[in-house]
């Protein structure tokens, strides 16, 4: 269907093979699933972890001149455990309440004492060490007491211990088949445990538009091209507007609820990047509590491809409403980008400043 001249012009700027984005070559693969581990995938660790969980805190014994004890019930387990593949990157999310009930006998007593170890914030932002564990007793007797300060002593460093053992099996071995082989990468070589957070995104889709990246973010010739479609969500927030609108330009609350570095700079022009550099931009509009306008875009999206967000703050009876526009989402990824505002924005800023309301 092409003249000769046009045909030899096409042929002349077709990429050589084995040249271009690696997402669009394809390697030898048996399965062919998720070619060179670009795509997004999730695994539910959280059965393995309650049982794992359950195997490390369960049968501790201690014994001393003084008496003896044992941990006998793995009685709470509230939480969740994911690991997230993207780009051959692994992400561990866990948040973990975890009580242990133990029992004990003191050599000069025939009393049984009961009591628990309580750990309320097993979570990937703290290490081992850093970690809450405290020993409660039952029984307010003399006896009690002395055992309850024996596991303190031994208790806590075999905990410690313990859980240390859980979250280094749940990043190299729970979590080393998520990315699979490639021709450049085996299972063995490809597992990079991150503390970053996934990539997030926005909202749910209408209808599509081709729209350009603009200009004023360096938009190149290949993002003119990208089918895109409008983003809109709602959600309400136990807080004042105020409050909320902070989280989005104060860095340090940034870093608090995305777990990890962010650079934010709140000034027309400003640049932000957060969540490991897979969400990057700058704001454009900042009206203080009510308004905020960004250009914005993944890492992951076609090169100088910005889509437009704005969120409006406004008071509600029981706090504030956050309204979310955003245009010019490639179509592809509406859906993952809708979950992330709500998994990674939304419900990570409720939990981690007590916003907490159901979604309207």
């Amino acid at each position: 269907f092409l003249e000769d001249g046009a045909r030899a012009s096409c042929a002349s700027t077709m990429a050589k093979w084995g040249e271009g984005d690696p997402r669009w070559i394809v390697e030898a693969r048996p399965d062919g699933t998720n070619v060179n581990n670009w795509h997004w995938t999730e695994k539910n660790a959280s059965p393995w972890s309650k049982d794992r969980l359950k195997q490390l805190l369960v049968g501790l014994t201690f014994d001393v001149e003084l008496g003896n004890t044992k941990t006998t019930e793995l009685s709470k387990c509230d939480g969740e455990a994911t690991v997230n593949n993207r780009k051959a990157k692994l992400i561990f999310f866990y948040e973990w309440d975890v009580s242990v009930k133990w029992t004990g006998r003191h050599k000069d007593s025939d009393e049984e004492i009961a009591g628990s170890i309580l750990v309320p914030n097993l979570s990937d932002e703290n290490d081992a060490d850093d970690l809450d564990i405290t020993i409660s007793c039952k029984s307010k007797s003399k006896e009690a007491g002395a055992l309850r300060e024996m596991m303190q002593r031994m208790a806590i460093p075999k905990v410690r211990s313990q859980l240390a053992s859980y979250v280094r099996e749940l990043k190299e071995e729970y979590g080393k088949d998520m990315i699979l082989p490639t021709g450049s990468t085996s299972p063995a070589t490809a597992v990079k445990p991150s503390a970053a957070a996934p990539a997030p995104a926005a909202a749910a889709a209408s209808a599509a538009t081709p729209a350009a990246a603009p200009a004023s973010n360096g938009a190149s010739s290949s993002a003119s091209a990208v089918s895109t479609s409008r983003v809109q969500e709602k959600c309400e927030f136990r807080a004042a507007p105020e409050d909320v609108y902070s989280v989005f330009i104060d860095p340090e609350r940034t870093q608090a609820f995305t777990r990890g570095p962010a650079v934010v700079e709140p000034t027309p022009g400003g640049k932000f990047s957060l969540l490991g550099g897979n969400v990057e931009g700058n704001f454009v509009e900042l009206v203080r509590n009510e308004k905020i306008v960004q250009k914005w875009r993944m890492n992951s999206w076609p090169s100088g491809h910005y889509s437009t967000v704005t969120l409006l703050f406004t008071s509600a009876p029981n706090g504030c409403v956050l309204k979310l526009k955003q245009d010019n989402v490639p179509t592809k990824d509406v859906e993952s980008t809708r979950e992330g505002w709500h998994r990674y924005y939304f419900e990570s800023i409720k939990m981690t400043f007590a916003f907490g309301a159901s979604l309207m």
